[in-house]
């Protein structure tokens, strides 16, 4: 049995080999599509340019614009004199955000009483409007509290009185600079696993039909599971290949921090590879059509891998039906693991239930192809 499973990889392997375009796809696209994703999708924000309405004119407002200004998440770009330059500023996309510092501002601070400050965003790009009204948000409250915590200290205020001043002092864990890379590489790794290993593999079998070479292989001595294995060996040693490459290209191109150790991450792989390849089989075996074969590869593999995996958006923020749907994407499981080995140092034992969810989907899947090729045969 072995000897002609080696035959039947051996001959895939030369078929690959004479094929420039689909090393290209094996091997150059992932690093291509990792370059762009890492490089195009980017939550985070520095230097957004900004303008300030000060209606105040105060020595506080001064102080809050001076602040605002050596920030380094924002860009203060102009002062404005009104409410009409600013409409045109946030119309023509000349600055994200305008603060608008009201009249007795520092007044109203001076006697502890509400004191609000406006703000007008381009709400155009919802995502980047939320994340710089928090950051913006987050400075005027800093702001405020180092204010009455001078004030407070300077007067002898709640610590002569034995109380003491509370202050704040937040610290990330696992991404403490809060980059989008380390948290997008990861998923980018299990989507272009998921849809390359599954384009390759879907072409194999409906190749052999519509180049008429099945029927020798039916007329041969070779069982359908020798087929399948023998097919399926030259492209996962491709898939442990673009592993590497992708985990190199994260790990020294982007920086992604790998906490975890390499056997657990390469593990992990290797069964989330066998679920990919499983599935192009199944596809290549049932539409016998290579064009065909391409296009169900694409659509059972790339828009569940991107969408419900929680790669784009968190699961739990979908909906209910959504997200019970999720549960049958091998791609979920998988990014899970990732994240936490390459953020968080996970090892088998935090992971465990992802890779037993991935080995028996993998499993179901080679059952399913050996089953359907059997029949194909008879």
């Amino acid at each position: 049995m072995m000897r002609r499973v080696l035959t039947l990889a051996r001959k895939e392997a030369l078929h690959i080999r004479r094929d420039p375009r689909s090393l290209f796809l094996a091997i150059g696209l992932p690093i291509i599509l990792v370059l762009i994703f890492s490089y195009a999708i980017n939550y985070d924000i520095r230097h957004a340019p900004i303008g300030v309405l000060d209606q105040d004119k105060s020595a506080l407002s001064r102080e809050l614009i001076s602040r605002t200004r050596s920030n380094e998440y924002f860009d203060l770009r102009v002062l404005l004199d009104d409410y009409a330059q600013a409409d045109d500023l946030l119309k023509t996309g000349a600055v994200r955000l305008v603060i608008v510092i009201p009249v007795d501002f520092a007044k109203n601070v001076d006697r502890g009483a509400d004191s609000a400050v406006q703000l007008l965003v381009d709400g155009a790009n919802n995502n980047t409007a939320l994340i710089t009204l928090g950051y913006v948000s987050g400075l005027m409250r800093k702001f405020i509290a180092d204010i009455f915590a001078e004030r407070l200290a300077g007067q002898g205020g709640l610590r002569s009185s034995g109380i003491p001043m509370v202050e704040p002092r937040t610290r990330v864990w696992y991404n403490p600079e809060l980059k989008t890379t380390n948290f997008i590489v990861p998923g980018l790794l299990a989507v272009v696993m998921m849809v390359m290993t599954a384009m390759l593999t879907s072409l194999t079998v409906a190749r052999e039909w519509e180049n008429g070479t099945m029927e020798q292989l039916i007329s041969s001595p070779v069982r359908g599971n020798e087929i399948i294995i023998g097919k399926l060996i030259p492209y996962f040693g491709l898939g442990m290949v673009q592993v590497m490459l992708i985990v190199l290209t994260g790990t020294l191109v982007f920086r992604v921090p790998l906490r975890g150790n390499l056997f657990s991450l390469f593990t992990v792989c290797a069964i989330f590879l066998l679920c990919g390849l499983g599935i192009g089989l199944l596809v290549s075996i049932v539409t016998k059509n290579q064009q065909l074969a391409y296009t169900v590869a694409i659509l059972t593999t790339m828009l569940p891998a991107f969408l419900l995996s929680g790669f784009i958006s968190p699961i739990a923020s979908m909906p209910k039906i959504i997200q019970i749907v999720t549960y049958f994407v091998p791609a979920r499981y998988f990014l899970t693991a990732l994240r936490g080995i390459f953020l968080k140092g996970y090892g088998f034992g935090q992971i465990w239930t992802e890779i037993a969810i991935l080995t028996a989907f993998a499993a179901l899947v080679f059952i399913a192809a050996m089953r359907r090729l059997k029949l194909r045969l008879e």
